[in-house]
């Protein structure tokens, strides 16, 4: 009896212990419930599109997962909702933020996520979580370290506490693959990519007048598509246009930059071309060993890192499976393996050809881009200033901007598609760089960032208006300079087509 009861004390005084270390590293974590804001060092002014849209995800039930690339920002959007959230009256306390990345949080306790909810509900909250008065918003940041993340979320999630779960990682593999595990059902991923162009401009300039003319002419190309009615999106490029003449000369400028090295929001105010590429090959790194091959169990890291130079040499370029996989002297299946999962992480984008017929589709070489121009310009060398001056790259680059914004356009105007873009060729060769099909109808987009453009660099697009013209109602051209209307070809220079997606 003796034995017994000393035994249990020193139970007793082990949790006790790990309690407080739990609760230690909770109130490091969450000053708020001592300051009633969040400290200023971890608050980012600026809030991108993408915080809006997960300010009104808190209002769901489901589990939010908020997933992206490494460093876009993920981490400070969540700051900023709790910032927001106190802002709103939510009490301070009933706002949990917990990094698993802590030291020792992992270590201390068999079940971590368990022992901090019961510390955090007996010790702040002072509720019990099976009978809470109200809800209570938990931030779970770098989740994918917490072993069995998904599966204990399920749980939590199933007993319908009044819990709102927001869940992150530096991993988006991880995070994908336990949302497709455990979670079906259950969670809504918000993916966060580099900052879009216009988010850009907004951060520059700050104000929200850039910020309604972007919205305004996104609303209208989807309009101008359901109404058959492309006059009425070419009128708003011109207002727009008109609107941002006094903003004009600084937006070429920011442009520049953006084809250098896309929209990392931690290298939005850093000039040195040097410092930007270091940086961006260090996060090639941490994307390729860290995520990539530990997450998809890759044995051949060597062809992986030839895939990806080989990708960024050739962005924007149609490639064969079987003669990719020749040159890299692995197996076709391998290749396709290690293309989805660059796709998984968000460091490849790859293109179908547009046809009604799905086999067709499947038979046509795909096209490839490196999805960040940031990335693909550190990778191979060419983030300096000298790449503005070469047109052949430039072009490349100014597609592969154009294709990554379609995506996110098409996504915008049809939620909850999978923002599938095509390319299209024919017979005699002619192309057309990008489709984007809304509302089941195709819009091709021709990107040629040059001043001259003549008639032989619109046969293609004006074939897929010929073949297609039942259902395509009108092509845009991106240019560097000109804006107009010719018959159904929109010419639109690139800073503006940027800026409505």
């Amino acid at each position: 009896m003796v034995m017994f009861i000393f035994f249990h004390r020193i139970h007793i005084f082990g949790k006790m212990e790990n309690e407080h270390k739990i609760l230690r590293a909770l109130y490091d974590q969450n000053e708020w419930w001592s300051t009633s804001k969040v400290p200023d060092a971890l608050l980012k002014t600026f809030r991108r599109r993408d915080f809006y849209v997960l300010k009104d995800a808190l209002l769901e039930k489901k589990i939010t997962a908020i997933v992206g690339p490494r460093q876009v920002g993920k981490t400070s959007t969540m700051y900023q909702l709790i910032d927001d959230l106190i802002t709103q009256k939510v009490n301070p306390n009933r706002i949990l933020y917990i990094s698993f990345d802590y030291p020792y949080l992992t270590t201390i306790t068999e079940t971590p996520l368990n022992d901090v909810m019961e510390a955090y509900s007996s010790q702040i909250l002072r509720e019990p979580v099976q009978k809470l008065k109200g809800a209570i918003y938990v931030f779970l940041d770098e989740v994918c370290k917490l072993k069995d993340w998904s599966r204990i979320l399920k749980g939590w999630h199933d007993l319908k506490y009044p819990i709102k779960f927001i869940v992150s990682d530096s991993s988006s593999a991880d995070i994908l693959k336990g949302s497709s595990e455990s979670l079906v059902g259950r969670i809504d991923t918000h993916i966060m990519l580099s900052m879009k162009f216009v988010d850009l401009i907004n951060y520059k300039e700050g104000g929200d007048a850039i910020n309604h003319i972007s919205i305004d002419l996104r609303n209208m190309i989807g309009m101008s598509i359901k109404e058959s009615n492309p006059e009425k999106f070419y009128a708003a490029l011109k207002e727009s246009y008109a609107n941002l003449i006094p903003h004009e000369d600084s937006i070429k400028i920011y442009l520049q930059d953006y084809l250098l090295k896309d929209g990392y929001p931690e290298l939005l105010d850093e000039d040195s071309t040097e410092i930007c590429s270091k940086r961006l090959r260090e996060y090639i790194n941490l994307t390729l060993y860290k995520d990539i091959m530990r997450v998809f169990d890759i044995h051949d890291p060597k062809a992986l890192e030839n895939l990806v130079t080989r990708i960024a040499d050739e962005t924007a370029q149609r490639m064969e499976y079987a003669n990719l996989s020749s040159e890299l002297s692995i197996k076709e299946d391998t290749l396709k393996k290690y293309l989805n999962c660059l796709e998984s992480a968000f460091m490849v984008s790859r293109s179908e050809f547009y046809s009604r017929n799905r086999a067709s589709r499947i038979r046509k070489a795909r096209k490839i881009y490196l999805s960040n121009v940031g990335l693909r310009n550190a990778l191979v060398g060419q983030l300096n200033r000298d790449l503005l001056n070469d047109s052949a790259e430039l072009g490349r680059i100014a597609e592969t901007l154009v294709y990554e914004h379609c995506k996110r356009l098409k996504y915008c105007l049809e939620p909850g598609s999978n923002a599938e873009i095509f390319y299209w060729k024919n017979k005699k060769g002619e192309e057309v760089d990008i489709v984007m099909e809304i509302a089941r109808r195709p819009i091709p987009i021709e990107v040629k960032y040059r001043k001259k453009i003549d008639n032989e660099d619109l046969k293609g697009i004006n074939e897929f208006l010929e073949k297609y013209q039942k259902t395509c109602l009108f092509g845009i051209v991106i240019t560097k300079d000109l804006l107009e209307m010719r018959g159904k070809l929109i010419f639109v220079p690139l800073w503006l087509f940027l800026m409505a997606c």
